[in-house]
Order: C-alpha cells, then sequence, then structure tokens
C-alpha cells in the first residue's frame, strides 16, 4: 500500500512514519509539509493512500484531497485534524476516515489496517495489457489460458471493450478463410468451453456476460491499458507507441483508431 503523508507539523509526520514502519503491507513514498509539492508527486507516482492534515498554508486538506482525487479516482483518503467542526466537510467530500490529533499509537494502526482492507477490495484481480503484446495477468502472476485460441478469443472479447461479440465475427477472426459450418460450430463451441471453465477455476466467471450467441466483458471488472487510454487517462495516453496486440493479425484496425486519436490529442 503505497502511502504519503502531507502534514505541516513534523511531529505528527514523524509519528506516522513510526507507526507505518511496523505495519506489513504499508510503503511509506514521501511525507510532505507542502501540499504542493505532494500534488506534483501524484502526478507521476502511484498513490493508494494519503494522510492529509486538514490545517495547512496554502492549500488545505479538503482541496488536497480533491486534487488527488482528480489524479488517483481510487485513493483512500485519511484526514488528520485537531478540529472536530471540520467533520462535515470530511463527510462531504466522501473521504474513507479520520482521525483526530492528539492520538495514540494504537489509533494509528486501526487507521492503516482498515485503510489496507479498503485498497484490498478496490485492487482488481485481473490486469491486461494490450500496448504491445496481449498479456494478461491474474493476481500478478501470468495467465496461462491452456492454448493460444483460447487466449485470442478472450483478446477479442477483450477488442470489443464491452460491446457484444457475435459467434460469427469471433470465428471469421479465430479461423480466417475457413467456413462457418456446423463442424466448425462445433469447434467453436468447445473453445468457448475451454475458456469458461478456465475462468471458473479462478473464481473469475464474472468477468464475462455469458449468453448463448453473444459474449461480453465486464470491463469495470478489468485493470486495462487500452481502456484507460479511451477513458482519456493521459499518463496512459502518454506510455501508447502506436503498438497493440501485436499478436493478431485483426488488431490492426483498432491500432488505427488508436494511433489516430493519439495523433490529434498530441496536436
Amino acid at each position: 500500500m503505497k502511502t504519503i503523508i502531507v502534514d505541516d507539523e513534523l511531529w505528527s509526520v514523524e509519528q506516522f512514519k513510526q507507526e507505518s514502519e511496523k505495519i506489513e503491507g504499508v510503503s511509506l513514498m514521501g511525507y510532505f509539509n507542502n501540499p504542493f509539492v505532494a500534488v506534483e508527486y501524484a502526478k507521476s507516482n502511484v498513490v493508494d493512500l494519503a494522510l492529509l492534515d486538514i490545517e495547512m498554508p496554502g492549500m488545505n486538506g479538503i482541496e488536497l484531497a480533491q486534487k488527488l482525487r482528480d489524479i488517483h479516482p481510487q485513493i483512500v483518503i485519511v484526514f488528520v485534524t485537531a478540529y472536530s467542526e471540520y467533520l462535515p466537510d470530511f463527510i462531504r467530500l466522501n473521504a474513507d476516515y479520520y482521525i483526530l490529533k492528539p492520538y495514540s499509537s494504537e489509533e494509528i494502526k486501526s487507521v492503516f489496517d482498515r485503510a489496507k482492507l479498503l485498497v484490498k477490495r478496490q485492487e482488481k484481480r485481473v490486469r491486461i495489457c494490450t500496448f504491445g503484446q496481449f498479456e494478461v495477468f491474474i493476481d500478478g502472476k501470468p495467465a496461462n489460458f491452456g492454448g493460444k485460441k483460447v487466449k485470442e478469443l478472450f483478446a477479442l472479447l477483450v477488442d470489443k471493450r464491452g460491446k457484444n461479440l457475435n459467434t460469427e465475427e469471433a470465428f471469421a477472426r479465430l479461423w480466417e478463410g475457413e467456413p462457418y459450418n456446423n463442424q466448425n460450430a462445433t469447434k467453436y463451441r468447445m473453445l468457448w468451453q475451454r475458456l469458461r471453465r478456465y475462468l471458473q477455476e479462478n473464481d473469475l466467471s464474472d468477468i464475462v456476460i455469458d449468453e448463448k450467441m453473444e459474449k461480453s466483458l465486464r470491463c469495470e471488472k478489468v485493470d486495462c491499458d487500452y481502456f484507460k487510454f479511451l477513458d482519456g487517462d493521459q499518463k496512459t495516453i502518454n506510455r501508447f507507441s502506436y503498438t497493440y496486440m501485436t499478436d493478431y493479425a485483426w488488431a490492426e484496425e483498432t491500432l488505427a483508431e488508436l494511433s489516430e486519436m493519439k495523433f490529434h490529442l498530441g496536436k
């Protein structure tokens, strides 16, 4: 859990630093007494948790929290304050926790423990990389679909980005030039059974809407560079180097669309 602390009171920063070192899974990435510097850091670094003093010169914690949420929508925000009158602002911003000064070591540990649970719940088990070769990771480990065609079928779902993938379209891309007859329809159904079984074995059946003639991916269930690009994530757009699912010839159509989008965004 990558954590930053922003507080202009050094004793508070030091206490949080000492407590964070005792808790497994917490990585203190930076501590700042200047909120503007903290915002710049967050623009180029992953931040899971931010502990923010509310009363700070130049930019208060309420404003800082909103800026951090704009950069990292899933960030866990913990307000640190000596003034209980700020609690309505805590509720309005929909921050995750608060802690009142002065606080004990037990209270700090409790906040870290609760924040760890929340960050864990927000993590997506499936990470998909489409820039370059197509790669899928489940719980941080490379997915083994048990066959190139099974993996390619999943790639087709990703490329559709939540839209329905119908049987004939999928077959035409997987077996270009082959007729869609009864024998080949059986081959296609068996391929879907293999993909379905693999997802079930990894407790991931819910990421695919599996209907008789059409399938689609639940995009909100996965972390994917292609989806982030289309959602306007600037860091992902910058990272796109004009390659997309280089394993598959059918992906060239989407590559052309992404390349044109980046060209116009760069103007």
